[in-house]
């Protein structure tokens, strides 16, 4: 859905979700729709989850966890990880199959945690109940692995990945201080956390965003005095917090997207809508924080006025806003949905082409669309790319820019992610986003030729962002041929090849999400011929007795050596080709063979029959008898039966 052509800013109400829902979960999706996770209502613990597409709810079924607070991370694999407070097993969704399934166990349960994507594609579990113990969960082994505890427990806090690949976990709640007045770092690298400037204001509950100059805005909330409509600025270069403009009304439990609860806009404003003052009252004001003056300013109203929903930044550039509750004047539940739509020029926008999602992590990005030069034909255009989990802003430069095509500089090292790819066109965002994610490509693969064929090997990609692959496929150019592999293998053979041509391969991978990017082309290998025929000449032998060998008499038209092999019979063949020799009588079936090689094909069996008789025996006396003897004398006669002297 595009930016509606409105002057000013506006909400607008869109398809109610089909089941009443607070404190659930909401996660921007891969495709670009919207999926919402669990929650409460006037019943309970709500069991079920629902996508919103185009303007259509439709559920997609129960997660089989419930609890009072959830939390959702899309990961890499663009399955979205759900947990919920009071349970250990935490869930995948899986976009692609519209399913469900278990997704590792934590190693406690937590109530308002923080969940935060890093840079690698692992994600970051922190505190939650009166816990100060973290973990990371490895979307490639589903699998949870404790890391260094935080300094304090703290519970209901603010968690944003910074610029540099570190976490900022500011302020929160525990049992032994109340409003915690710490904040401090999680480096990912060395898994270790280090103190932090403590805010000017603890409190929880509140909101925190990560601004495009790289400063972090921690605002309202609820403090030891009641709820805020205090505001400050974390600069992480200097290490300091620095107050800015108030919010116009106090508020704290504001609609957002995990620890943020706000929304950095393509304009680089930050939305803050929904949340309830110290009386429970819901605020129907929303309020824009710009951070060029330091001030929020008036965003109209949402309507219900509501609190504890979810607010996400689409494609379109506008906010949707999920559910929600109110205290006042009694409790009530909603499964509203609303839309910001922030002022837009009436025309002149830049209309992306479709893009594959997964693109080279530190390649360049290629846009074909419209209205690249904006009205006047002279406009420089720059690309922008929003991730989703921070709402940080990337300015991209470009090497070759048209009406109708931008190449951008060389990528920097984006952290893992969802990203919206904007063009800005003389200050203006293009219409749609189009989403993206950034993964290496597989390694460069290398072939040995075989007859008609090539065996085609490569490396898995070094760093896949948090989105192993599934499988492999293989290209030939000239595009001939290809084969694929199911991973963890690397390695399959391109068959229908032509002899004497060079060809050179390329890998892609695929991932759960889709294709990835294609890896450097092989050097060139030339297929061999296919191998000649060959026959076997094979002399039937005549039979045999028992006691004697039998020298198998056969030849190959490629005059390379045969081989015997006996199927039955009592008979044994001495390998290579060597005599058969006898075990018993009766008869032998024989078989020669031929295997081939690169240059013959393997040849068709020949098999004989040999019969093996019963061998010959005679008799016969050592030394002869005497030709006389005398009456009542004796004599012992001794004589041979074949080899045996018997007396």
């Amino acid at each position: 859905m595009a930016f509606s052509h409105a002057a000013a800013a506006a909400w607008v109400s869109g398809a109610p979700m089909l089941t009443e829902r607070s404190q659930h979960a909401g996660a921007l999706l891969d495709d670009g729709s919207y999926a919402v996770f669990g929650g409460v209502n006037h019943n309970g613990f709500v069991a079920t989850a629902e996508r919103l597409a185009g303007n259509v709810w439709n559920s997609i079924g129960a997660m089989a966890i419930t609890g009072n607070e959830m939390e959702s991370v899309t990961l890499g694999t663009g399955q979205v990880l759900v947990r919920a407070d009071g349970s250990l097993q935490a869930r995948l969704y899986d976009p692609e199959s519209n399913s469900w399934s278990d997704a590792g166990v934590q190693s406690v349960t937590r109530s308002m945690p923080s969940m935060t994507l890093l840079a690698d594609g692992q994600l970051l579990l922190a505190g939650g109940s009166n816990e100060k113990s973290a973990e990371l969960y490895d979307p490639q082994t589903r699998t949870w692995t404790p890391t260094a505890s935080m300094s304090v427990a703290r519970r209901a806090h603010a968690a944003v990945l910074m610029h540099d690949g570190r976490v900022l976990v500011a302020s929160g709640f525990n049992n032994s201080s109340g409003e915690v007045p710490s904040a401090e770092i999680y480096d990912p690298v060395a898994g270790t956390w280090s103190p932090a400037a403590p805010p000017l204001v603890p409190r929880h509950y509140a909101s925190m965003n990560l601004l495009p100059d790289g400063r972090l805005l921690l605002a309202g909330g609820f403090t030891a005095a009641g709820v805020t409509n205090h505001a400050e600025l974390y600069d992480p270069v200097a290490n300091t917090w620095t107050a800015t403009g108030a919010l116009n009304h106090p508020r704290d439990s504001m609609m957002g997207y995990l620890s943020a609860h706000s929304t950095v806009l393509p304009s680089r404003k930050v939305l803050l809508a929904g949340g309830s003052d110290g009386a429970r009252n819901p605020q129907p004001v929303a309020e824009v924080y710009d951070p060029a003056t330091g001030t929020w300013s008036i965003a109209d109203a949402i309507n219900p006025a509501r609190e504890n929903g979810t607010a996400s930044l689409l494609p379109s550039g506008e906010v949707l806003i999920t559910g929600g509750h109110s205290s006042n004047p009694s409790t009530a539940f909603y499964a509203n949905t609303d839309r910001y739509q922030p002022p837009v020029p009436a025309n002149n926008l830049a209309v992306l082409d479709s893009l594959p999602l997964l693109q080279r992590r530190g390649g360049v990005l290629t846009l074909t669309g419209t209205g690249f030069k904006g009205a006047g034909g002279t406009d420089i255009p720059s690309l922008e790319l929003q991730r989703v989990e921070n709402g940080f802003i990337y300015r991209i430069g470009s090497t070759s820019h048209s009406a109708t095509q931008f190449v951008s500089t060389p990528l920097p090292n984006l952290p893992a992610g969802l990203y919206m790819a904007r063009l800005i066109v003389a200050g203006e965002p293009s219409a749609v986003a189009q989403l993206v994610r950034f993964t290496d490509p597989a390694g460069t693969p290398s072939g040995t030729a075989g007859a008609l064929q090539v065996a085609v090997s490569w490396t898995a990609p070094a760093d896949d962002r948090g989105n192993p692959p599934v499988g492999y496929e293989v290209n030939s150019s000239p595009a001939s041929a290809g084969c694929t592999a199911v991973a963890p293998s690397t390695q399959c053979t391109v068959n229908g090849l032509t002899a004497g041509t060079n060809y050179t391969f390329t890998v892609r991978a695929k991932h759960a999400n889709g294709l990835g990017p294609e890896s450097a082309p092989s050097l060139s290998v030339t297929p061999l011929p296919a191998p000649s025929p060959q026959t076997i000449d094979f002399v039937p032998p005549a039979p045999h007795k028992f006691g004697t060998t039998y020298q198998p008499q056969a030849t190959a038209t490629s005059g390379l050596n045969v081989g015997f092999v006996v199927d039955s019979g009592p008979c044994v063949a001495q390998q290579p080709s060597g005599p058969i020799t006898f075990t018993g009588v009766g008869d032998c079936t024989i078989r020669a063979t031929q295997p081939g090689n690169t240059t013959y094909q393997a040849a068709p069996d020949v098999a004989h029959v040999l019969v093996v008789e019963q061998g010959i025996q005679t008799l016969r006396f050592t030394p002869p008898p005497p030709s006389t003897a005398q009456v009542g004398g004796a004599t012992r006669p001794l004589w041979r039966v074949g080899h045996q002297e018997t007396r």
